[in-house]
């Protein structure tokens, strides 16, 4: 009976030890990971961009012209629609940062985590399914945003509204670690 009785305690010790370690297990994503299907199919098939300034771009915001191709664009840069199954997953994500809120030491504590260099702020944001606001960050200097970061933490869809843009993603940071290639 004590034998039976280990054995069975022995499995189910096993059993909730593999399943801790998958539960911990980090996903290394891209930023493409996180646009649902519709919304990456549609910017797949967006038309080459023309450097003519000669002529109104269908891709400005103002742009009134009747192209389908500028209402098609126009629902990316607004889409907020996230992907459910990267809700709760622990995630590790390369980005810039974008500061949001500091501590008393001038460290970054919350930011935008965005796809490429000056979103938000230089230029237009990304899709709000392209932006990630991330809480937690330690250590993390100020002067430090003009590098590429790896942010390790988990991902959640619950949407975020600041001024400088919207976020359809949040996360709370475990690691910030500078970005190497």
């Amino acid at each position: 009976m004590f034998k039976k009785l280990s054995v069975a305690f022995s499995l189910v010790l096993a059993a909730s030890l593999a399943f801790s370690v998958h539960a911990n297990e980090v996903k290394t994503i891209e930023w493409t990971d996180l646009m649902p299907e519709d919304d990456l199919q549609a910017l797949m098939a967006m038309p080459e961009v023309a450097h003519d300034y000669s002529q109104p771009s269908p891709f400005e915001e103002n742009y009134n012209g009747e192209v389908p191709a500028a209402q098609a664009w126009q629902q990316i840069l607004q889409s907020a629609k996230v992907k459910p199954e990267f809700n709760n997953v622990k995630v590790k994500i390369p980005g810039f940062i974008v500061p949001l809120e500091f501590d008393a030491d001038q460290n970054v504590t919350s930011f935008f985590l965005v796809p490429y260099f000056g979103a938000c702020i230089h230029v237009p944001p990304p899709p709000p399914n392209q932006i990630i606001y991330v809480s937690g960050a330690s250590n993390l200097r100020a002067d430090m945003i003009y590098s590429p970061f790896w942010i390790i933490g988990t991902i959640t869809t619950e949407s975020m509204s600041h001024d400088l843009a919207n976020a359809a993603y949040s996360m709370k940071a475990d690691k910030v670690e500078e970005y190497t290639w």
